[in-house]
């Protein structure tokens, strides 16, 4: 199947919130309606094993960290351009706002520069913040991000700040992964048959 346009539904939130759990489930549910769906993330590169090698050796703060994440980002965005037309959804397990969050925020890295690192990566139709406190993120999943307790709550204000800015869905991530999953689905048929409306009317 050809689709016009596929819906890009993108999923920020700190290490812990439930994002690849929930992708999992809305991929389960969406695919048993019919719906030609797939998930992108980070890591789908082919390259991207050997670029988060060096990256995982390396510092927080370290700003050959931060380019190398953002050359996987870009390579991410590629593999999103390509399948559009062929998949009626696309969800990303975090996108450019995750990047800024962390770099911009968390690193102080000039807004300045990541906008022009980021400036052709298109924003998702919809994005979701899986918002949870940082101690259930904690307790959830240990990760480096979450290890340095300033560093986290500097990516935390920021993905707060971001959301406000781009109008992204808050969805409360305390609650169990089958209602997050829920809640987003709901957002995302709605977004869909509004889209399909849209298309058939041109």
């Amino acid at each position: 199947m050809r689709c016009a346009k596929s819906l890009v539904v993108g999923f920020e939130g700190l290490p812990g919130c439930g994002k690849t759990t929930v992708i999992g489930l809305l991929l389960d549910t969406l695919r048993a309606m019919g719906i030609a769906v797939v998930s992108v993330d980070i890591d789908t590169s082919i390259h991207a094993p050997a670029l988060r090698a060096v990256a995982d050796a390396l510092p927080l703060d370290n700003f050959v960290r931060s380019m190398l994440f953002w050359a996987m980002r870009i390579q991410q965005y590629e593999i999103i351009q390509d399948m559009r037309g062929r998949m009626q959804i696309i969800l990303v397990d975090r996108t450019r706002g995750t990047t800024l969050a962390y770099d911009g925020y968390g690193n102080g890295v000039s807004r300045e520069l990541l906008d022009m690192i980021g400036h052709n990566l298109s924003a998702p139709d919809i994005t979701f913040l899986l918002c949870v406190p940082m101690t259930v993120a904690h307790a959830r999943k240990k990760s480096r991000t979450m290890d340095d307790l300033a560093f986290a709550r500097r990516v935390e204000q920021g993905y707060a700040e971001l959301a406000d800015t781009h109008g992204w869905i808050r969805v409360d991530a305390a609650q169990t992964r089958e209602k997050v999953a829920d809640t987003c689905f709901v957002a995302i048929y709605s977004a869909l048959k509004c889209a399909t409306k849209q298309q058939r009317a041109e």
